[in-house]
């Protein structure tokens, strides 16, 4: 008995791919995201937009009660940096030891040094007097009280605009010197409105004192502390022209 052959089944034929299977879609690219870099230039070019707007308002020094003028601009500087540098506020202004000693030490230095460096220099240079004196006329529009809280607010405001905002960002782009230095300079610079060299020669001197002190002590306290020293004695309290 003869086994009836069996059937040999032809082979299936694969069916074609479909050709969204054999090629992913392609994915579209996301916008790109704005760079940390171009933030930091967006903040830098805030910042020297402050310090021009700073340095053209000091023109109404001794043409009225420059207070009046400079108070309002300084917490308008206050609240932005403030707004913008909000991440960094707290570890800039931690109340460390060394902060707070090297704060009170450097303002308490400067303040008593001030009085015989005047007289020194009045001694060397006579017309100084005159100058000074001009200089705290111009100053005194006000009375001490009002005086006092818009001193303040113009420290807080240049310590955060200068030694902290500005430092910080300038620090991460250039060498540290360099940095500092332009920090110092932009501060002076600031100071052109006055139209008195003495007042451009203090913030020179004392810009740097205060921009070192933060780059050493690593602090914005230090020198806030330190300024919040000198500035209302020598300018409210004591005039330098009283000795």
């Amino acid at each position: 008995m003869t086994a009836s052959p069996v059937p040999v089944e032809a082979p299936v034929q694969a069916e074609p791919v479909e050709a969204e299977l054999a090629q992913p879609e392609p994915v579209q690219a996301e916008p790109a995201k704005p760079t940390r870099a171009a933030s930091s230039v967006r903040l830098l070019a805030l910042m020297l937009g402050l310090i021009i707007g700073w340095g053209l308002l000091m023109q109404r020094f001794g043409g009225g009660n420059i207070y009046a003028v400079m108070g309002p601009f300084a917490l308008t500087v206050l609240l932005v940096v403030s707004a913008l540098a909000s991440r960094d506020l707290r570890r800039w202004l931690e109340p460390t030891r060394l902060a707070v000693v090297s704060g009170l030490g450097v303002g308490v230095v400067m303040t008593l040094l001030t009085y015989p460096t005047y007289a020194l220099a009045h001694e060397l240079f006579p017309e100084l007097g005159g100058l000074v004196r001009g200089l705290y006329s111009s100053a005194q529009r006000s009375s001490p009280a009002e005086a006092l809280a818009w001193v303040l607010a113009i420290i807080l405001a240049e310590e955060l605009l200068w030694r902290g905002a500005l430092l910080h960002v300038l620090a991460r782009r250039i060498p540290d010197a360099l940095a500092m230095a332009l920090s110092v300079l932009t501060y002076t610079l600031a100071q052109f409105g006055t139209g008195s060299w003495v007042v451009m020669l203090l913030a020179l001197v004392c810009g740097t004192i205060w921009t070192v002190q933060r780059r050493l002590t690593h602090s914005l306290l230090s020198p806030l502390i330190a300024h919040l020293i000198w500035t209302p004695v020598v300018i409210l309290f004591h005039p330098v022209t009283n000795g």
